[in-house]
């Protein structure tokens, strides 16, 4: 970022600081010449410090030896050339003196502008992900390292540059991108992004580029740039969509493998009939009954398989827990229990079928032996997070059950359990019973402090 851009360009800046300088000390010149010992102006010192301050502000690291010798030979000029009055270096001298401290002074706050910038600039440079930025007239005023390396196209190609030229690398023309929206006020001085797919990248072959931008703000906050930065998705982008893809194979996979077990299944419990009608011994009936134990079993199996295999497919979400819990229970029978849910503006990250979390959930604290008549729903936020408790007034669970209550349940309370519990591990989102025998259930589920929000 040039701090001289864009008021002169570098090739003129000394004949603009000599021009200025020999303007004024002329002027001073004429004025002594036509016999006025003070110069032309009330103080003519001051035209000089125009030069003196562009000087000091584009040559930092020369500013002072510049003003010092304007200033030089602005005293030797008023002195030799005024008549002779009293005090006359003493008047002389304080303007000399002012025209060093004017060249000091900006040259001090130019240099200080200058490793600012610099430091900006290296900061810029050296960012991992591509990245431009352009000032307010949609000049370019920085394109970084990886920003060279993804188009192919050098620094020096593009600084200064307008006209949307930062489009042409990706799109081969001139399109608005983020940073046009950025400077027309968009965002609210936040942070936009969009993804698009670029043809012209990687040798032809494209790209899925992810774009974010925000503004640059001055020291009123108005807007005086923007900032654009552009990462390369597109493996990301693949291996997500090979990792869908391997999921619906799978899914259709398993489905194939539990539709055949099934249907074996089916045919053995066929036989295992005709085994109870055809034999009267006790002994076989006893290894019948064993056989149709171990296949009920399997058919558990194979329902806790169709229960899971849905989870973890689509992305998680912030999820309104009270719409989640209310639309959970709408398909229960709570006719003779009553329900209170107070968790209002409560939102988590989670699997989307966090739903599925309180319809089993619910589905213990309903079951007629509990002796349930109440179940509330609430939340509590503590240091390691937010907790969302739900607790009925029933029987409790004994502690002796408490150990397995999460593994896999043919009936009876603690049934889904195990699925309640994958579904919200997928976003670090734990549960626990802590309840008080012969007072009730009560369940816990922990939300990390980053899986929660109060809207």
């Amino acid at each position: 970022m040039n701090p001289g851009y864009p008021l002169v360009g570098t090739r003129n800046r000394v004949a603009v600081i000599a021009g200025l300088t020999a303007l004024a000390l002329g002027g001073n010149l004429v004025g002594l010449f036509l016999g006025a010992p003070e110069g032309l102006l009330p103080l003519p010192a001051l035209p000089l410090a125009i030069p003196i301050i562009l000087a000091s502000y584009w040559y930092p690291r020369r500013g002072v030896i510049f003003s010092a010798g304007v200033a030089a030979l602005y005293a030797v000029t008023v002195f030799l050339l005024s008549p002779a009055v009293p005090l006359l270096a003493y008047t002389i001298l304080p303007r000399a003196v002012f025209l060093v401290l004017v060249g000091w002074v900006v040259a001090l706050l130019a240099t200080r502008l200058r490793e600012s910038e610099q430091q900006m600039n290296e900061i810029i440079e050296f960012l991992p992900d591509a990245t431009f930025a352009v000032d307010r007239e949609g000049r370019i005023i920085a394109w970084n390292r990886a920003m060279e390396e993804m188009t192919g196209v050098a620094e020096e190609a593009m600084l200064g540059r307008g006209d949307r030229e930062y489009a042409v690398p990706f799109y081969g023309e001139r399109r608005p991108l983020l940073v046009d929206r950025v400077l027309r006020g968009e965002g609210g001085g936040g942070v936009l992004t969009e993804e698009a797919a670029v043809t012209r990248l990687r040798g032809g072959k494209g790209a899925h580029l992810r774009f974010t931008a925000t503004a640059l703000l001055d020291a009123k906050g108005n807007v005086a740039g923007a900032i654009e930065s552009i990462r390369d998705v597109s493996d990301q982008v693949m291996t997500e969509a090979a990792l869908q893809n391997a999921g619906r194979q799978l899914n259709t996979l398993t489905g194939i493998l539990r539709t055949d077990l099934s249907n074996r299944l089916a045919v053995f419990y066929g036989h295992l009939s005709v085994g109870v009608m055809k034999f009267d011994d006790p002994a076989v009936l006893s290894f019948i009954d064993d056989l149709n134990d171990a296949a009920n079993g399997i058919r558990r199996q194979l329902e806790i398989s169709r229960a899971f295999r849905d989870i973890g497919t689509s992305p998680p979400a912030w999820m309104p827990v009270q719409g989640t819990v209310m639309q959970a229970a709408a398909g229960l029978p709570f006719e003779n229990v009553a329900l209170e849910v107070w968790v209002e503006r409560l939102e988590v990250f989670a699997d989307p079928h966090l739903g599925t979390v309180f319809v089993h959930l619910f589905e213990n604290a309903l079951d007629p032996a509990t002796g349930a008549t109440r179940v509330v729903v609430t939340y509590h936020l503590r240091p390691e997070g937010c907790a969302i408790i739900v607790e009925d007034d029933g029987i409790g669970i004994p502690e002796t059950e408490k150990e397995g209550l999460f593994a896999q349940r043919p009936e009876g309370y603690g049934h889904g359990l195990v699925l309640a519990r994958e579904i919200l591990s997928i976003t670090g989102i734990t549960i626990r019973e802590t309840g008080t025998p012969g007072e009730g259930a009560r369940f816990e589920l922990l939300v990390p402090p980053e899986g929660y929000r109060v809207v």
